[in-house]
């Protein structure tokens, strides 16, 4: 996530970026819940003080910067980038090549 797609006029796009992406991460480390169903994700967001229906995420990730962390809403659940059709986290290049360092790192001494 780059600073300036946090430049906008509007705070409520600027918490949903910070609070999907934290999601994400959490996912992606395999400390968070990989499932998440439209009305999981919906409630979710209301907890974290973010009020949308939706219409208004299906809207929203077609375009960036929540197209960049949704991939995409199929049969009511949510696809996260770097996820499996049956939500599964895929491991991204970045995160591969840390462990093939660190292997590397291990073998060395």
């Amino acid at each position: 996530m780059f600073l300036y797609e946090f430049a906008g006029p509007d705070p409520l796009t600027v918490k949903l970026i910070a609070v999907t992406n934290q999601l994400k991460s959490s996912i992606d480390q395999g400390q968070g819940k990989t499932d998440w169903t439209t009305d999981e994700f919906l409630a979710y967001l209301q907890d974290q003080g973010i009020n949308i229906d939706s219409s208004d995420l299906y809207d929203m990730i077609k375009n960036p910067p929540l197209s960049k962390i949704i991939s995409n809403i199929q049969a009511d659940k949510i696809i996260f980038k770097g996820q499996a059709e049956g939500g599964e986290v895929n491991p991204d290049e970045d995160q591969s090549q840390q462990v093939v360092q660190q292997m590397a790192k291990s073998a060395m001494k």
